[in-house]
């Protein structure tokens, strides 16, 4: 039984074992209950692992781990069978950069949600249920964390019961209704760590037994007291929690030092009122983690460094927990029992309670059993599935009831919102030299629209050039590689026509296109399409002299298009390759004004070495009939299509160009919790337009440059730009929300 505290007992007996060597070896009696509590603190938890590692070295064995938050991640995998060694290579390969993203690499994505970057738009999205919206309960949903945590739970023993574990073990979480401790003892380890450490607003809650859970910091970061009332004779209590700052600390400049404050502050209260449980039979470690946040992922070999340093420095007052080398093979042996294998997957069993088809899901899981499956692929394969767009947080589970045989339950409920989300897009371009250009977007979709996966999506633009664009796109297999696509877009605006460097006429544009394309999805890097398509052209002059003219237009035909899209970013491309081809043609006896054939296409691929990129880029498009209008030419001109000529200066019945573009990455910082990149680069240009019989050569081309500095922000990209081509021509830009 643990002492009364201040009690006179407590008093000798301290003395007895300061004065008696022998006695500070004598291994813990039977009905002593060693706990090991983890504090919460965010990435500075990586230190737990360095302390482990000194336990084991000094053979202590707890009854029970009490961890909360990121102690509880620690703690939970150490109570399951998880070396120290383990636990750290697993954090290592873990991308902590990511994880705290529910965003798929877009080089995972399927070709259909890569779409979703063009019109480059400002990242988040606002859901409705019907018309009413639906506000997030987090910033994210925690889809990566909430896989990554299960694929290691499939690793680890079967049981519910936390106490059937290697170690004894207990998660700290609070309800969020009451702000009461919930102490979870039972059912999913994944799920009791995830609500341990869902920090409030960041993550949702996880429901348990009907509560809401979140982070378990703002009732017991330092859970001592609960391990008093598990019944606690000595205690060893690693507190990593975060430090207030100074009040005149000059970090309260930046936002994440304010955020790491505001942390710090809904921890100190209880972690205080904890310590002051402390007595004599007990061991506080603070390791000294120096300036290492709750954020600071990049850093946790040196967390576990320091962890493993602050424990070293309480070796003497540690030996007084060492066990005998019976008791401690023993505890060992249990603990290594459960070493990790690869998940075997006998089976897979679907329980699908979205708005899709069970079909569409097995055709789009790439997992074949029986078959062994590495944890990360298999994350990656259900982050493949979330990222469809169709589904709540993805879950599964593996049920191992019976010897040699295990299935895989993979749960896809729906979203905790309706189908419908909006997302907003601005673009902003100046080259100081009176031309202009602006627009504010909107984008509406609903999906899934019906079993199969079906998607209608609305497009509204307003500014220099306005419009609306909406499809339907329907995958017709349920491998959603074969669709159909009809669509309706108009569009108008205005259109300044150039001569020999001069601005000569303005006209007013508008267009109307109705089309219907179908094709097929080839994998997620490409895809083949036809169509179907009329569209009619109107122009009218508002500054030109009386030989411009208004025009209309007529096109009936046809159009084919092959497209490749592996790039990781469309802003500022690293790796991959964007390559669009595009022929069309229209017949007078589809209803066109005249017979008309077009070719366009443009290719560009990114090498990366470094903090260095390489992005060539060649484009080149040739009407095969003579124009009858200038809604048949070709433009250029503008930032990196000749960048020291005006918006669509050059115009022409063929164009061709092409530049390379260098850019290298200075620095990142965060700006409001959002994470930015900056890059300085320089581009060559070459390129003209042509009517016939002129001849595209290197000698007709225009070559030029710019230098430019740029940004990757929630926006999209920010450039400011100087360009200069031959003849004279320079400017500047700046341009925002616009895709080069």
């Amino acid at each position: 039984m643990r002492t009364s505290r201040g009690g006179f007992a407590v008093v000798v007996g301290l003395v007895l074992f300061l004065a008696s060597p022998a006695l500070a070896q004598e291994p813990p009696k039977d009905d002593e209950k060693l706990v090991l509590v983890l504090s919460g603190g965010g990435a500075r938890g990586f230190a737990h692992i360095g302390v482990l590692r000194v336990l084991e070295e000094m053979h202590i064995a707890p009854d029970l781990i009490v961890g909360t938050s990121m102690g509880s991640v620690v703690g939970g995998l150490y109570a399951a069978g998880w070396s120290p060694d383990e636990i750290k290579l697993l954090v290592e390969t873990i991308d902590w950069e990511k994880i705290f993203t529910d965003r798929l690499d877009r080089k995972y994505r399927t070709f259909r949600r890569k779409q979703d970057d063009y019109p480059v738009m400002i990242q988040g999205r606002l859901h409705f249920d019907g018309l009413k919206p639906v506000l997030p309960k987090g910033v994210i949903e925690g889809q990566r964390l909430d896989l990554q945590l299960r694929s290691v739970e499939a690793l680890s023993p079967t049981s519910t019961d936390f106490n059937d574990l290697p170690i004894p073990f207990r998660a700290v979480a609070a309800d969020i209704a009451t702000g009461h401790v919930v102490v979870l003892d039972s059912g999913s380890l994944a799920t009791a760590i995830r609500a341990s450490m869902s920090i409030p607003g960041a993550l949702p809650p996880v429901e348990v037994d009907g509560q809401q859970l979140v982070d378990g910091g703002i009732a017991a970061n330092l859970p001592i007291g609960i391990a008093l009332e598990l019944g606690a004779s000595r205690i060893i209590a690693v507190d990593i929690s975060s430090p207030l700052l100074d009040e005149n600390d000059e970090q309260f400049d930046s936002f994440m030092s304010v955020f790491t404050h505001l942390n710090a502050l809904l921890t100190v209260g209880n972690r205080d009122r904890d310590v002051a449980l402390l007595d004599a039979n007990d061991l506080l470690i603070v390791p000294d983690l120096g300036d290492i946040t709750f954020i600071s992922f990049d850093k946790a070999e040196e967390a576990i460094f320091l962890g493993e340093q602050a424990a070293r420095a309480h070796k003497d007052e540690l030996k007084r927990f060492s066990t005998d080398e019976r008791r401690w093979s023993a505890f060992d042996n249990r603990l290594r029992a459960q070493a990790q294998a690869p998940i075997e997957v006998s089976q897979v069993r679907l329980e699908n309670d979205s708005r899709v088809d069970d079909r569409l899901v097995r055709k789009a899981l790439d997992i074949a059993p029986p078959e062994n499956v590495d944890q990360q692929e298999m994350v990656i394969d259900l982050l493949k599935l979330y990222n469809l767009r169709y589904f709540g947080v993805v879950s599964f589970d593996l049920d191992k009831a019976e010897p040699d045989f295990s299935e895989l339950v993979v749960k896809t409920p729906p979203p905790p919102y309706g189908r419908g989300s909006l997302q907003f897009g601005i673009g902003f371009t100046d080259d100081f030299d009176g031309d202009s250009s602006y627009h504010l977007q909107a984008r509406h979709q609903y999906l899934p629209a019906n079993r199969r996966g079906g998607e209608w999506e609305t497009l509204l633009q307003l500014g220099t050039v306005g419009g609306a664009r909406t499809s339907f796109y329907q995958p017709l297999d349920w491998g959603m590689k074969w669709f159909v696509e009809p669509s309706l877009t108009y569009e108008r605006g205005v259109q300044e026509i150039w001569l020999l460097g001069y601005s000569i006429a303005e006209y007013q544009f508008r267009r109307f296109d109705a089309r219907v394309a179908a094709g097929r999805v080839l994998g997620n890097w490409g895809e083949l399409r036809v169509a179907a398509f009329t569209r009619n052209d109107r122009g009218s002059p508002r500054i030109g002299l009386p030989e411009f003219t208004s025009a209309d237009e007529t096109r009936a035909g046809g159009m084919a298009r092959f497209r490749i899209d592996t790039e990781d970013d469309v802003t500022f491309p690293q790796h991959g390759a964007n390559v669009n081809l595009v022929y069309t043609s229209s017949s007078e006896t589809l209803g066109s004004d005249v017979d008309f054939e077009q070719l366009w296409g443009s290719a560009s691929y990114a090498w990366t070495f470094g903090k260095n990129t390489i992005l060539p880029y060649i484009e080149y498009g040739k009407n095969f009939d003579p124009v009858a209008s200038y809604f048949g030419v070709y433009f250029l001109g503008g930032l990196f299509r000749l960048s020291g000529l005006a918006n669509n200066e050059l115009w022409g019945e063929d164009v061709a160009l092409g530049r390379i573009l260098a850019y290298r990455r200075l620095f990142d910082f965060n700006l409001a919790g959002t994470g930015v990149r900056i890059y300085a680069g320089l581009s060559l240009e070459a390129g003209n337009t042509y009517f016939s019989p002129e001849t595209i050569s290197w000698e007709t081309m225009r070559k030029g440059g710019s230098v430019f500095v740029g940004g990757d922000t929630f926006i999209g990209p920010v450039i400011l730009a100087w360009g200069r081509t031959q003849g004279g021509n320079n400017r500047f830009y700046l341009a925002i929300g616009d895709r080069f």
